[in-house]
């Protein structure tokens, strides 16, 4: 608790000065925001009467203890395209970045875990050639370029997922489903291809430890089970590690 506690005190600094950066470029970047949001047809009054309506007419330091506060609170604002809530329209998009995630992640985990400890276990073969040339093939190609190849095939050719768009859960699992398969299955494959180097290169690593070449040279079945359970198992805590180092 207390190593946590120190993690989340070390944050505040970073969070203050990230806080700080965003709201400089906002203010320093060209162009005047109320100007934008009048319009051409505004004149100078309509111009000056929004700056003082957005409190753009305030001394720097308190447009920032100002936006600071409302941050805080969980009032974003509105946006100047939409004249919607920021928040509301945060939420909008919400379940469907959470679905994507999620589903991502559960096919990586059911695809590159398997292949990974396969190739491990078969290492030299030819399995293990195939699942390291699909890897590399998989982690090579422009996930733009599979995404294009994806939507030809599979919703044009064959038309069996939608080319776009997102079906709300609430509307039917399975029209949910079909809107996902396509976007999750292009994101995944780098995320595979990642894993399941990660995986083999670890299960191999257990595989060569004395207890379990002490389990396998005494050629029992049950023993080789038991020694691939374990190597398995011990072999668990690395791949998560990858989803950071693509983030």
């Amino acid at each position: 608790m207390g190593y946590l506690l120190r993690r989340l005190a070390a944050t505040l600094p970073v969070m203050a000065v990230v806080a700080i950066v965003v709201f400089l470029l906002i203010h320093l970047s060209p162009g005047d925001p109320a100007a934008l949001i009048a319009g051409d047809l505004a004149t100078v009054d309509d111009i000056a009467k929004l700056r003082g309506a957005l409190g753009l007419d305030l001394p720097l330091w308190r447009q920032f203890v100002l936006w600071l506060g409302r941050l805080a609170t969980g009032d974003l604002g509105t946006s100047i395209f939409t004249q919607v809530p920021v928040a509301r329209l945060l939420a909008q998009r919400l379940e469907p970045t959470a679905s994507i995630a999620a589903l991502t992640m559960l096919l990586t985990l059911l695809v590159a875990v398997p292949l990974g400890t396969l190739a491990a276990y078969r290492a030299g073969s030819w399995i293990d050639r195939l699942v390291m040339l699909f890897a590399v093939l998989a982690f090579s190609l422009p996930v733009f370029l599979v995404g294009y190849l994806l939507v030809y095939a599979f919703a044009i050719q064959l038309p069996w997922f939608p080319v776009q768009g997102y079906a709300r859960f609430a509307d039917g699992a399975g029209e949910w489903l079909r809107s996902l398969v396509l976007p999750c299955v292009n994101l995944a494959l780098v995320y595979i291809a990642l894993v399941t180097r990660m995986t083999r290169a670890t299960v191999l690593e257990v595989l060569h430890e004395d207890y379990i070449r002490t389990a396998r040279a005494r050629a029992w079945a049950c023993c080789r089970c038991w020694a691939t359970r374990c190597a398995t198992r011990q072999s668990r805590s690395p791949p998560p590690s990858a989803w950071a180092s693509r983030c």
